[in-house]
């Protein structure tokens, strides 16, 4: 995978997880979301007919899979134009991993 590929998969994630902490998603949630989307995009490519590969869905699970393994680097800002909307802490998804990390986040 080149680095403009890299960059923008990473910028897609990026909004992916910025659009689930603005919903109030939990980790949990987000991550059934993701999934839900992965298995959606793969269905429509498979039944597209536009793909060699009949199973998308398998190559999908296995895109996942892989994925874990990537390094991923996680930083939470909050901007000060933002309207007050109650601190970070009470946003669910990260509360949520607060709670399983020992009130640290990593």
């Amino acid at each position: 995978m080149d680095n403009e590929t890299r960059a923008k998969i990473g910028s897609v994630a990026g909004q992916l997880v910025q659009q689930a902490m603005e919903l109030g998603l939990t980790w949990d949630e987000a991550v059934a979301a993701f999934g839900l989307a992965a298995k959606a995009a793969a269905q429509a490519a498979e039944s597209s007919g536009g793909k060699a590969n009949e199973d998308c869905v398998a190559i999908a699970r296995q895109r996942l899979d892989d994925a874990f393994a990537l390094d991923v680097r996680v930083i939470v800002t909050i901007a000060e134009s933002e309207p007050a909307r109650g601190d970070v802490q009470d946003n669910p998804l990260l509360a949520t991993a607060r709670r399983r990390h020992g009130g640290r986040l990593h």
